[in-house]
């Protein structure tokens, strides 16, 4: 029993090394191979003050982004696993490194499986999980269909946005389908299904407060309608569109660049919204968390 233990706990070392390195090199790479450091650098030296407040606040609140992902994560297992915050939070930040180098972010939901460190119910564990990211992208899915309505009524041609529209739905119907056909021990309570769709809103809403946010700091001046209905746009879009992470950063300045730029923002200021978006939500949780500190209780035999 001890020897399995010992034997397992420096696989899972091992693994987390290996994620660790390849994330990081993936960093160096992204660093290294950025092409708009002038861009930013001209915007740096420009800005007042108050954007500077801007940036900071919504650096300020990738804390509570992850926070909330913690709090959803501890929500998920809580019949089947419960977790304290702390553990949950730690669970999260090991998902957040392993997504970072995984086609579709497909490492996220397993990497926090491993540090359960509960082998009975790993299959359970998993299917909650991914049923909270199905969550997630429902409330993103719901939240964006009437604001791209109106977005592609000012962009595009008569009855588009209808079918748009339509389409949308129809993504939500399967999911509740499914959700009714999974085995009792992975279905989530009421409760839990509501918690659940609440701390994604929360999360939902925290994305866009640091969007407008950093909007702010690019001196990127709207109306608050043109923002309410812009900024769920571009989260919808990005949602749908499938992506690796080799590809994540380029993938959110397009989209960011062909939805604000409809609405005059100019294409430099568009893309480094989003890339800053990008760097501030995925690329400094993995940079700042080294896998040393990344660490939950250890059960003993």
């Amino acid at each position: 029993m001890n020897n399995s233990l010992f034997i397992r706990k420096n696989i899972r070392a091992a693994v987390e090394w290996l994620i660790a390195l390849a994330a990081y090199a993936y960093l160096v790479y992204q660093l290294a191979t950025f092409d708009r450091y002038s861009a930013f650098a001209a915007l740096f030296s420009d800005s007042s003050a108050g954007q500077w407040v801007c940036l900071s606040i919504a650096i300020l609140l990738m804390p509570l982004n992850l926070y909330l992902e913690g709090a959803k994560w501890k929500e998920l297992l809580c019949e089947l696993h419960p977790l304290d915050s702390k553990e949950a939070l730690l669970q999260v930040l090991y998902g957040q490194r392993a997504a970072f180098i995984t086609p579709y972010r497909l490492g996220d939901i397993p990497a926090r499986v491993m540090r359960l460190n509960d082998s009975k119910h790993w299959k359970q564990s998993l299917v909650l999980g991914l049923y909270g990211g199905i969550i997630q992208t429902v409330v993103i899915i719901a939240c964006g269909i009437i604001p791209a309505v109106i977005f592609l009524h000012h962009t595009a041609q008569p009855y588009i946005r209808e079918v748009c529209a339509v389409a949308a739905i129809a993504l939500l119907i399967p999911v509740a389908m499914r959700y009714k056909s999974l085995p009792r021990s992975i279905r989530l309570t009421g409760s839990q299904l509501c918690n659940t769709f609440v701390w994604s809103t929360a999360r939902y809403t925290c994305w866009i407060i640091q969007f407008a946010l950093t909007m702010a700091w690019a001196g990127v001046c709207l109306p608050l309608n043109d923002v309410a209905i812009l900024i769920p746009t571009y989260y919808l879009l990005v949602t749908v569109t499938p992506n690796i992470p080799i590809a994540d950063a380029g993938i959110r300045g397009s989209w960011a660049v062909f939805t604000f730029g409809l609405y005059g923002v100019d294409a430099p200021a568009s893309a480094i919204i989003a890339i800053t978006m990008w760097l501030i939500n995925t690329l400094l949780p993995v940079a700042l968390f080294l896998p040393g500190r990344i660490r939950t209780k250890e059960k003993t035999a």
